[in-house]
């Protein structure tokens, strides 16, 4: 049953103001699907202009800073209005009294109008009758005005007020909505634009890594050179062997510092990744007498940090070293992580170490290294463990705790 307001309506008429809620509907779900600020405001004037059957329409945005609107959708203009014509946004303005009161303006007499002056622009048009609304969303400052024009006399009536304002409604609550989804694509933008910036850095610090490295390795190949050089030039076999073993350290350093820049971090390394590498790396270099020699290795996977691995890896070449040099048979190399650091073995199959050998008090510049890297803890940190037949050194250190 119609209502009473309905049923006063002609037929036409009442097929019209049908028309015009079905055009804010169909606006409303052409406003969810569009992908474009401008699409919306475009459509916005075509169903302005369809609903009130009228042949003009538009969006007026207001401009702070001008104190006055651009036409920024618009239908029926003549070229070069759309995006360039400013409309006044004071008061004696239609729109700009629609704008800054929030109340509609209807004028069906321009030529006659007593409360505005006419925009020059629709006089230019010929435009007689106008209606004007706010398109303002909730908790957001007023975008505009939606206006309706016509070269007809006294076309509008409140039920195109209605129309008019229910359309300006769902434009402006689309417009809040494609503003936020547009702020979120300038932010994933922004977003990917970074990513770009950091991997560029990323590969520019992976280059540098890259040539400090190199330059690391060939210096210390170069004093590596140099003293083995030097060492065919010297007659005393104690100074010879010396300087021999010192380039022989020189060479371990290398390795150390070559499988650490090689990993996939330079900030830390799995430990048995670390010395596997490592242990190929000196039998690569082995003297003569002991590339029959068997170099095993026992390690967990645990991680440690690149000063430590650095550590572990210097101290396990040097006792892998002396044993080469003064054990005989296969060298095990044993590390464990216990609750507060390593423990780190080095064992072979000779007849083991003096009875008087005290490792903290060895004058050996390679003993010496070791306990000064195991940060030795009340100088116990190095020992010979005699409870086996064979040759077995065993450090703790206090770095590389599993807490």
């Amino acid at each position: 049953m119609l209502s009473a307001a309905a049923s006063d309506l002609s037929s036409p008429e009442l097929n019209l103001r049908l028309r015009q809620q079905e055009l804010v509907a169909e606006f409303g779900r052409f406003a969810m699907e569009a992908d474009s600020f401008q699409a919306i405001l475009n459509q916005a004037s075509v169903v302005a202009s369809r609903g009130l059957e009228a042949g003009f329409a538009k969006v007026l945005e207001y401009l702070p800073g001008e104190m006055a609107f651009v036409v920024r959708s618009g239908i029926g203009w003549h070229d070069g209005v759309v995006g360039r014509a400013r409309v006044g946004a004071d008061l004696q303005s239609p729109a700009g009294y629609a704008y800054r009161t929030g109340k509609p303006v209807v004028s069906n007499h321009l030529t006659n109008e007593q409360r505005f002056r006419t925009p020059a622009l629709l006089a230019k048009h010929g435009i007689h009758s106008a209606i004007n609304v706010l398109i303002s969303a909730r908790n957001a400052e007023p975008f505009g005005v939606l206006e309706g024009d016509s070269t007809r006399r006294g076309l509008f009536d409140a039920h195109d007020v209605a129309f008019l304002q229910a359309l300006a409604n769902t434009l402006a609550t689309a417009l809040e909505a494609q503003k936020r989804q547009d702020a979120r694509e300038d932010l994933l933008r922004e977003k990917d634009a970074l990513l770009l910036e950091n991997q560029a850095l990323l590969r520019e610090k992976d280059l540098l890594m890259e040539e400090v490295h190199h330059r690391v390795m060939n210096s210390l190949h170069l004093v590596q050179n140099i003293m083995t050089m030097q060492a065919r030039t010297i007659t005393s076999a104690e100074a010879r062997e010396q300087i021999e073993e010192a380039a022989g350290r020189i060479m371990t350093i290398g390795a150390v510092h070559r499988r650490l820049y090689q990993g996939s971090s330079v900030v830390s390394a799995d430990a048995g990744h670390y010395l596997r590498g490592l242990l190929d790396d000196m039998r690569g270099v082995l003297p003569g007498d002991a590339e029959d020699r068997a170099l095993e290795l026992e390690v967990g996977s645990f991680s440690l940090p690149a000063a430590d691995i650095t550590s572990l890896g210097l101290i396990a070449g040097e006792l892998i070293t002396n044993a080469l040099k003064h054990g005989k048979g296969r060298v095990k190399t044993e590390v464990r992580q216990q609750t507060c650091g390593l423990l780190i073995s080095v064992s072979d199959e000779g007849g083991g170490f003096p009875s008087d050998y005290d490792p903290a008090a060895s004058r050996g510049l390679g003993m010496r290294l070791v306990t000064s890297l195991a940060k030795a803890a009340k100088g116990h940190a190095v020992r010979v463990d005699r409870s086996v037949p064979f040759g077995r050194i065993v450090v703790e250190t206090t770095f590389g705790g599993s807490n």
